[in-house]
């Protein structure tokens, strides 16, 4: 039977044009290449090589052969060279489920830095509601998340990736814009506008116990946010949006307005399947925390 190893031998031989200096290059002794080469022949049915007492010389089958089995080793060294790049997550593809607030500056600081150091896996991206994290996840269609007050589920695991102070984004027309700081109480009156519950429980829940830990209420819009690209209609009413710091003076025509309330925080998380990390997901990873550390309006974890 043909085997992988009978190419290598040949190639070595016809490079070389001599037994004992092919079998130096290959690390073994020169009686088993030879009869190695002889079975290799035997297989094919036709001599290969031109023996004589100068050495050996490809046949005009022989050089046929040193041709297809260059390519075939180059070929098969490529690909196992691919696979052990693969495998250590140098190679591939990375699939990242992304929160509406990390397109503003986290995923970009992120992306940034994860394609300087691992150039060749390809990184796709894909806005995600909140409770479509979970099944995505599960189910392979991303292979980690970056996820603003993540909806839990048991098989996930939840890395805390950071942690930053929470600003009210307001149309830059607002009568309140020009202002450095305010208390949150201070827009009780005012319309908020927010995430469905249904898309983000999680991050619902959290922005109104914010505000009513601030003492209020606060007054829903009819209007609500769906996507990143929904915060550009903030130019366009009188509402207020919260949001991570991060976001601050990214959208055309929204102020941001720093608050000063000590507990109005927001968490975003790296989230992945138990045990299926992968190898490029677990560099992601790595880097993740280090492109972040010095990021201002994070607090200290």
């Amino acid at each position: 039977m043909l085997e992988l190893r009978h190419l290598r031998y040949f190639v070595a031989v016809a490079e070389e044009r001599n037994f004992s200096r092919a079998a130096e290059r290959l690390h073994m002794a020169q009686s088993p290449l030879s009869a190695a080469i002889r079975q290799l022949e035997q297989e094919i049915g036709a001599r290969l090589l031109a023996r004589s007492s100068r050495g050996v010389t490809p046949t005009p089958a022989g050089e046929v052969m040193l041709e297809r089995a260059r390519r075939i080793l180059e070929s098969v060294d490529s690909a196992l060279a691919a696979a052990r790049r693969t495998a250590a997550g140098e190679l591939g593809t990375l699939r990242i489920g992304f929160s509406w607030s990390a397109r503003f500056a986290t995923l970009p600081t992120l992306a940034q830095a994860f394609t300087e150091r691992q150039p060749d896996v390809t990184l796709i991206t894909q806005e995600m509601w909140n409770v479509d994290m979970p099944p995505a996840l599960r189910s392979g269609t991303v292979d980690l998340a970056i996820s603003l007050c993540p909806e839990r589920d048991g098989e996930l695991v939840y890395e805390l990736l950071r942690r930053e102070r929470v600003v009210a984004l307001l149309p830059a027309a607002h009568r309140l814009a020009a202002k450095a700081l305010v208390k949150l109480s201070e827009l009780a009156e005012e319309e908020f506008l927010m995430f469905p519950r249904e898309l983000a429980p999680h991050l619902h829940d959290a922005l109104l116990a914010i505000c009513r830990r601030a003492g209020f209420e606060p007054r829903l819009s009819r209007r609500a946010f769906h996507s990143a690209g929904d915060t550009g209609t903030l130019a366009a009413t009188t509402a207020i949006a919260l949001a991570p710091a991060s976001v601050d003076g990214r959208i055309p025509g929204v102020s941001a307005l720093s608050l000063a309330d000590e507990d109005a925080w927001l968490e975003t998380f790296l989230v992945w399947p138990e045990q299926t990390l992968s190898a490029a997901a677990a560099r992601f990873r790595e880097l993740a925390h280090d492109a972040l550390a010095t990021t201002v309006g994070d607090s200290p974890r």
